[in-house]
């Protein structure tokens, strides 16, 4: 931790959250010699997360030389499961995702950021103005002002509602908890995820494995009936008995933003917000990890060219454009469950699209053209060129078709 008294209080850039976005922007600053300071709020506090590493989000953290624990619980098999119907499985020859510890993975971030050079600092934004042509931001140990202002503080977070930027309206309530695997689960549950759509209006249930750990969870859209007072807990209790589970203790409430419709403002002038802040996850599954890493870099390389103009470009250009082909699939997955649960049934191996998503070689703009040949019994066509961005996100990125 800093010593508040020697350190500095005027920076190139200050990040206010260090998640995977804002620890991503901070490394990317600082190895290029910005001095960055990043303001890491959620230090010690674990975050509500399935804790699901998209083959994509590990190819999107590549650049950093992840260690090997980041992929030693991969995604191989799927089960797609409909309450009172006999479920559907799929085993993929390749990895569609790795379930992480989000909290070591966070940590992981951090150290990242701070090795890198970044002056990592555990305080809360408690207050952003500008003062002088300098942003400023109010803390613990504050003020610090910068040129340049990222607000990385995830769903809710006060910078980025201060900036009345970002803010995906498209959102998931979700609960989630972890407790012992059951022994009865590990043999369904080793290298595999169970899925389950229909037991909870505009979304879907899980039921991951991790080692020891069993990461229950359940999400649905927050303008569906689960936004009635208890209807959202009461779905997790009938998910978890429909896994004869009764978990004692109290699952964790999050909120999970994603893309509304096809355009957002994420920056403006000297100042941007990222990851959840943007409200940049994937409308289909929630989805945020690998888009945080992904937004944080095209920020900070926006920044280190003078001009948040090209972030926002980016963004439009990648990310909200793939979104859009992905929020209407989530419109017909989510409207129709036991429709996409028996064509999961009459033909697993449609699933393995899911995979081909995941690992990043099915842009959403293509995905209707391969469901078509996939329902038809045809190979559906890959490119993994097509979303490449995750590999190499850059800001100077020329548009690419719908």
């Amino acid at each position: 931790m800093l010593n508040l008294g020697a350190m500095k209080r005027v920076f190139d850039v200050i990040i206010v959250g260090l998640g995977p976005a804002g620890a991503s922007a901070a490394v990317e600053l600082a190895r290029s010699g910005a001095k960055v300071l990043a303001l890491d709020g959620a230090r010690g506090r674990d975050k509500p997360c399935g804790g699901c590493l998209s083959a994509r989000g590990l190819e999107a953290l590549a650049w950093l030389d992840p260690p090997a624990w980041l992929a030693a619980h991969p995604v191989r098999r799927l089960w797609i499961g409909y309450p009172g119907r006999p479920g559907a499985s799929y085993l993929s020859p390749n990895p569609g995702a790795y379930l992480v510890e989000r909290g070591r993975l966070d940590r992981w971030l951090a150290q990242q950021a701070a090795q890198a050079g970044a002056q990592v600092l555990s305080a809360r934004a408690r207050g952003v103005s500008r003062e002088q042509g300098l942003w400023q931001v109010e803390g613990a140990g504050g003020p610090w002002r910068a040129k340049w202002l990222l607000a990385a503080g995830g769903a809710g977070g006060l910078t980025a509602r201060r900036l009345g930027l970002g803010g995906g309206e498209w959102r998931f309530a979700a609960l989630v908890q972890e407790l012992p695997l059951p022994a009865r689960l590990r043999p369904v549950l080793s290298e595999a995820a169970f899925l389950e759509l229909g037991g909870v209006a505009g979304g879907y249930g899980w039921a991951f494995g991790r080692g020891e750990t069993l990461n229950l969870g359940i999400a649905g859209l927050m303008d569906r009936s689960q936004g009635e007072p208890g209807s959202l807990r009461r779905c997790f209790e009938a998910f978890s008995r429909r896994l004869g589970l009764n978990p004692t203790g109290t699952p964790r409430g999050a909120v999970i933003p994603c893309p509304h419709r096809r355009r957002l403002k994420v920056a403006q002038d000297r100042v941007a917000v990222l990851g959840d802040a943007a409200g940049l996850a994937d409308p289909v599954l929630g989805e945020g990890i690998a888009q945080a890493v992904v937004s944080g870099r095209m920020a900070a390389q926006a920044v280190l060219a003078g001009d948040l103009n090209l972030y926002q470009r980016a963004v439009n250009d990648t990310l909200l454009k793939d979104h859009h082909h992905a929020r209407l699939l989530a419109r017909l997955i989510y409207r129709i469950p036991q429709v996409f649960h028996g064509l999961a049934r009459r033909r697993p191996g449609g699933i393995e699209l899911g995979f081909n998503w995941l690992r990043g070689e099915i842009a959403p703009g293509d995905i209707w053209l391969c469901l078509l040949r996939g329902l038809t019994g045809q190979s559906p066509r890959l490119d993994s060129s097509r979303a490449s961005y995750y590999s190499s996100p850059l800001v100077h990125r020329p548009n690419r078709r719908d």
